[in-house]
């Protein structure tokens, strides 16, 4: 009885509990489509309001950025010239961004002094960019090691052996690697040939996600290399001024959760875009389930 009583006093003291089983370590990123704040777009404190709460719980908040931040002149024979005033970084700021990506087919529309203008741009507003160049950026969260690379895939310039290389690289260091990559065909709502072959690769090289845009509607997600890899072939537009097609309004937010081992939960965030006000807003019934089938 006394003995008892004593195994009781201990445990209550804390002294022989069972310490519950430490979780894992975690990293929660916010992933977005085509971010464009240049011809009609007219951003403000509205712009990206009603996605606050959700890239509020993400430890970095991703886009890819469609319009360089300048005042340099157009440097490009295409009517689609989508450069925006240096300014217009603030609203990506007060939204919670934190890397942008600027690999793609509109980021020396106003030639090389508007990238290097953009950069410049987005550094001194504290937001970090990724690409053109095919160099790594790294970042610890919570622990946990990752590499960000981003490619352009429409460029003449891009080669898959060098974004293979890359990404093996990134891998060897014992970093998460996490791709964004320009591609596919605009308008097309299923991804191409191409764009599967070169998931593959960069599956095969190690990639644990590769997160697509371009085509600016959505396209569906695929897990390869038995779960080992989850592709967005393509978020669509987070914020556009195109009027023309319904998916071309419409949209995903996609928060993606992984830990040192690679991806272990998606949760995917409906949304559309309200062009004449250049805002984001909640998706109705019947324009969730149309958003919400390219990621079953």
């Amino acid at each position: 009885m006394k003995r008892d009583l004593l195994l009781i006093l201990l445990l209550l003291a804390g002294c022989g509990t069972i310490s519950p089983t430490p979780q894992p370590a975690s990293v929660t990123l916010a992933l977005l489509g085509d971010v464009m704040l240049g011809r009609a777009v007219q951003p403000s404190a509205e712009t990206f309001a009603y996605l606050a709460p959700y890239l509020d719980s993400a430890d970095l908040t991703l886009a890819n950025l469609e319009s360089p931040l300048t005042d340099a002149p157009p440097q490009t024979e295409s009517p689609y010239v989508l450069c925006a005033p240096p300014g217009n970084v603030q609203y990506l700021a007060e939204a919670g961004f934190d890397l942008l990506t600027l690999a793609n087919n509109h980021s020396l529309d106003c030639g090389e002094n508007g990238l290097a203008e953009t950069q410049a741009t987005l550094t001194e507003s504290s937001l970090g960019f990724v690409g053109p160049g095919p160099e790594p950026v790294y970042r610890q969260v919570n622990g946990i090691r990752l590499a960000f690379l981003a490619f352009n895939a429409l460029s003449d310039d891009f080669d898959l052996q060098t974004a293979v290389q890359a990404v093996q690289s990134a891998r060897g260091t014992g970093a998460v690697v996490l791709v964004s990559i320009h591609w596919g065909a605009e308008y097309h709502s299923a991804p191409s040939q191409g764009q599967k072959q070169i998931g593959r690769q960069l599956s095969e090289a190690g990639a644990a996600l590769v997160w697509g845009h371009h085509p600016h509607v959505l396209q569906r997600m695929e897990w390869l290399n038995d779960g080992k890899t989850l592709v967005f072939y393509s978020l669509g537009n987070a914020l556009f001024d195109q009027y023309g097609l319904d998916n071309t309004r419409q949209s995903a937010l996609a928060l993606v959760k992984l830990d040192q081992d690679g991806i272990v939960d998606v949760a995917i965030q409906p949304f559309v875009i309200d062009v004449p006000a250049s805002r984001l807003v909640e998706a109705n019934p019947s324009e969730a389930q149309a958003i919400l089938q390219y990621f079953k």
